[in-house]
């Protein structure tokens, strides 16, 4: 995990790659606090790199997110990959993380709800 400063002022963004499983999440964590610890106001936790997101990086994300220190800074979530997304949308957390960056799918932006109603207007008849 790369970390550096963001493009916002306060702004720290935390470069995750690689696969998110068990064994790592130890470190996940510890380097997470570090980064929460060091966002002056945001911490953008960027998992574009990600090749694996299992429950241990869902329980890493939700951790981080609720931590004490949390209070006062806004988390952001960059997900541009249904290897990220998937997991997310499946334990609800879409919802309740801000997520940036979601990929698209044949049936328009992931995270839609099958069966949804399009509320746009219709184009007006001829």
């Amino acid at each position: 995990m790369a970390l550096t400063d963001g493009p916002e002022p306060g702004q720290l963004v935390a470069q995750v790659h690689g696969e998110l499983d068990a064994a790592g999440n130890p470190l996940l964590q510890a380097t997470l606090l570090k980064a929460l610890r060091r966002a002056a106001r945001v911490l953008t936790i960027d998992l574009s790199g990600v090749t694996f997101f299992g429950s241990a990086g869902v329980t890493a994300l939700v951790w981080v997110s609720q931590h004490p220190e949390a209070a006062g800074k806004h988390v952001r979530v960059v997900a541009t990959s249904r290897i990220v997304t998937g997991p997310l949308e499946l334990t609800g957390l879409l919802e309740r993380l801000d997520v940036e960056g979601m990929p698209e799918t044949p049936d328009g932006p992931a995270g839609r709800t099958p069966g949804a109603v399009d509320e746009s207007p219709a184009p007006p008849s001829r």
